[in-house]
């Protein structure tokens, strides 16, 4: 028998001879054959129809008890593992992090730095980034002063603004050799194009990112979409292989500013304005990555956003300002050769827990169809035939249709002026003894 409980679910009102967990097991091994009985556009409901007409096993009420015992004694010891191997996930994900933790804050090369000492600290990498951006900045005055044909002015060189330098405030501390910088000093930060009617694609479409392909640490470029460009959008906006993005806002304060390398997968691609692109100098994108993705990067990050109606938000010049480590060059490529090593470690790992998950759900599949196929628990000859029990049932039915139970008189609603459950002996009548 069963009832309409919400417009969601359906509940059962589980006649006597036949367990609730019997009916549960057998269900839950029928989830697939339901899910292709359910209709609807935008989200699939079952109708009790549906389920009263649904074909039932039913067995003995002595081997049901089985049934029931048995499959609560597998799937104790199956959830165990389960839950095994979700423990496991976690401590993965927080085996990654610390990683990363460890490689950015220099404690996870201590060893390699003591018999390796730089030839170029980070003091003196910074310092060489920072002129080599200035050279970089009077290059581009230069060519558009002779682009239009005109003489730089006196003191052109006057209007360099120099970038932000880091606030150290609260940082830990990093190893002699490395120093602290801003995103700003060693790096071209860039917005995206806004998605507007007039991007429709049309004779000068290409590809761009959105904010549903830039994941943590990698990318999912299985759905592209494409703008139209105009002018020299693309000589300006065209991504390069070792560019960093970086998602601009989040609703959670833990996804804000999460970032992948471009790797150049796709030609001609630009980035959507909910995408800030991090160019660095020098070969240090892998590494900087790494940082923006570990723990203290994304604290950093955490810092400095924005929250509007609960909307963590990030901008080129809030990124800017996020303080970055800056390790020799020579020890960030050992850096990145042990975390590489270690992630594609636990990468492989969480793999195999992924195949084992899979594995249970399949196990518990099969078990639910062995136990409703007669397969799980013995038979016994002597247990009372099913047809018996579902005659029980029959008549059963048949006698409370016959006698329907009539419904509960509702008590009679006061009258103003009186109170509840007293009526009219309230207001004066005598009331008759009662026998």
């Amino acid at each position: 028998n069963s009832e309409l409980a919400t417009n969601q679910a359906i509940a059962f009102t589980n006649p006597s001879p036949i367990p609730s967990k019997y009916l549960f097991y057998y269900l839950l091994g029928k989830r697939a054959a339901l899910a292709k009985l359910g209709k609807g556009a935008t989200q699939l409901n079952i109708s009790q129809g549906v389920i009263k007409e649904f074909p039932f096993v039913l067995a003995p009420s002595a081997e049901q008890s089985r049934i029931v015992a048995k499959l609560d004694e597998l799937f104790s010891d199956l959830d165990a593992g389960v839950a095994s191997l979700q423990r496991a996930r976690a401590n993965l994900k927080r085996y990654r992090a610390a990683v990363l933790k460890a490689a950015v804050e220099g404690r996870l090369t201590a060893d390699w730095r003591a018999q390796n000492p730089p030839t170029e600290a980070g003091a003196e990498l910074l310092a060489r980034l920072l002129r080599e951006r200035r050279l970089r900045w009077e290059e581009t005055q230069l060519a558009k002063f002779e682009a239009s044909g005109k003489a730089p002015p006196q003191g052109w060189r006057s209007r360099y603004i120099e970038p932000v330098a880091p606030d150290t405030k609260g940082l830990p501390s990093l190893p002699t050799d490395w120093c602290w910088a801003s995103t700003d000093q060693i790096s071209e930060i860039q917005s995206g194009i806004q998605k507007q009617p007039m991007r429709s694609p049309g004779a000068n479409a290409y590809p761009y990112l959105r904010v549903a392909n830039v994941h943590r640490n990698r990318l999912d470029l299985s759905q592209i979409e494409y703008f139209e460009l105009f002018g020299s959008e693309l000589d300006r906006l065209r991504l390069h292989a070792g560019d960093m993005l970086v998602v601009e806002g989040n609703g959670s304060r833990t996804e804000i500013g999460r970032s992948a390398l471009w790797m150049g997968e796709l030609a001609d691609c630009v980035h959507q304005n909910h995408i800030i692109r991090v160019r660095f100098s020098g070969g240090l994108s892998r590494f900087f990555n790494a940082y923006w993705n570990s723990p203290t990067g994304q604290s950093a990050l955490g810092s400095v956003a924005a929250s509007t109606s609960g909307l963590y938000t990030l901008s080129v010049s809030k990124v800017g300002r996020i303080p970055v480590p800056l390790a020799p060059m020579c020890e960030q490529a050992e850096v990145m050769r042990l975390v590489e090593e270690a992630l594609s470690s636990a990468h492989r790992a969480d793999a195999d827990v992924s195949r084992a998950l899979v594995r249970a759900t399949s196990l518990r599949q099969s078990i639910l169809k062995r136990a409703f196929s007669g397969r799980l628990v013995p038979q016994d000859p002597n247990d009372e035939p099913a047809s018996i029990l579902l005659e029980r049932i029959r008549q059963a039915r048949a006698a409370e249709s016959a006698n329907p139970r009539k419904p509960a008189r509702k008590p009679p609603a006061s009258r103003p002026g009186s109170k509840s459950g007293v009526g009219t002996a309230a207001r004066g009548r005598p009331r008759k003894p009662q026998v």
